[in-house]
């Protein structure tokens, strides 16, 4: 795999971006979301630990196993299963009810003439998304790299028009809504950045190996750090019926712009959210093949018979589908995250000695962001 079809998973890894403007950073962000600028800024800041301690494990492991390799350099095989295991439960999961979500909640929402077809999209997506994963994985690359560049314009484009409509853009680095709240708001936003982990799957076959690994996720992060905080400063100055609408950015789009604009970032927000199914499916299946050896083709073409049957089921009752799977996916997300970062002081420990005093602090942050998302996921609501 060249580095450049790496970067671009990494960046539609993220989010994806427009993903993160369009649909969920606003709600993310909570009561803080008139310090919107202010919130951002933070957060990407917070979610440089977590980075750094996948770029530190990165500097001696490239894996088929990802986060799981990572696990069994600091503590061994059998953890490593267990740590496999709630992942996998984590994203399985998060397969078949994300399609509900993107057929239901965001397709449906732009173009309300497809209700009576919701049922047909709910398996024509995950059959489509099953071919695709089948394909040679370069070609799939190419596809995810060119919807993360388009999303990447889109986003510079929404943060243009909210910034061209609305008035100042000074107050949105302020604090108006207190430490408590402001920090809620940015562990919120932080956490959206998780799935970043997912391209480090493909380890065992990125040219350069670790160090095209490290450059990778480094620039993809900063890439997309740098437009998401240019498009939410201004989004704190919208006017509250458009940043609280279902669909944020289609909204400010429909308001600023027009039906066109409204329709491309729609659809090119339901985009966002399938490279990231089609990013989760493909680390799946390079999971297997790490731990159980299994060849990636057929693991692939094997995960597509319950992925598919899954969203046949939902087709009973797609809105309790949907919430039933949401929080137990969030649930083994956040704990084996959790797990990673727990484990890291243990692998510099085996690795590096001298830096266990700031591979202790680090891995305190990350574990303090992770146990956040746990928190708030078992006693409050959430949401993709």
């Amino acid at each position: 795999m060249p580095p450049a079809l790496f970067l671009g998973a990494a960046i539609a890894s993220i989010g994806g971006p427009l993903a993160l403007v369009s649909l969920y950073v606003p709600g993310a962000a909570g009561g803080a979301v008139s310090s919107l600028g202010l919130t951002v800024a933070l957060a990407v800041v917070v979610f440089l630990v977590p980075l750094a301690i996948w770029l530190a494990y990165s500097e001696r492991i490239a894996s088929a196993g990802g986060l799981s390799a990572f696990v069994e350099a600091a503590t061994g095989r059998t953890a490593a299963r267990l740590h496999a295991f709630v992942w996998t439960v984590s994203y399985f999961l998060y397969l078949p009810y994300t399609v509900t979500y993107v057929v239901y909640d965001v397709l449906a929402v732009v173009f309300p003439g497809l209700t009576p077809y919701r049922a047909s999209l709910e398996l024509l997506v995950p059959a489509a998304i099953v071919l695709l994963v089948l394909a040679p994985l370069s070609a799939v690359l190419v596809v995810l790299s060119a919807v993360a560049v388009v999303q990447l314009a889109l986003v510079v484009v929404i943060g243009a028009l909210a910034l061209d409509k609305t008035s100042g853009t000074g107050s949105t680095f302020t604090d108006h809504a207190g430490a408590a709240t402001t920090g809620r708001g940015v562990a919120g936003v932080a956490l959206l950045f998780v799935c970043l982990s997912l391209p480090l799957f493909f380890g065992a076959e990125v040219r350069g190996t670790s160090q095209a690994i490290r450059r990778g996720l480094a620039a993809a992060y900063a890439l997309v750090a740098s437009v998401l905080l240019f498009a939410s400063v201004p989004l704190a100055s919208v006017p509250p019926a458009l940043r609280n609408a279902d669909l944020p950015g289609v909204a400010i789009a429909q308001a600023y712009s027009g039906r066109s604009l409204a329709v491309t970032v729609g659809l090119a927000s339901a985009a966002s959210v399938a490279a990231l199914i089609v990013l989760e499916y493909l680390a799946l299946g390079r999971l297997a093949h790490w731990l159980l050896g299994t060849a990636i083709r057929p693991t692939l073409a094997a995960i597509g018979v319950p992925f598919i049957a899954a969203d046949a089921f939902s087709l009973i009752d797609p809105d309790g589908f949907y919430d039933d799977l949401l929080r137990p996916s969030l649930i083994a997300l956040f704990l084996s995250q959790l797990i990673v970062f727990a484990v890291f002081p243990l692998f510099r420990l085996r690795a590096s000695p001298r830096r266990i005093p700031v591979a202790v602090a680090l891995a305190a942050v990350a574990c303090a962001l992770m146990g956040y998302g746990l928190y708030t996921t078992i006693t409050g609501a959430v949401g993709t």
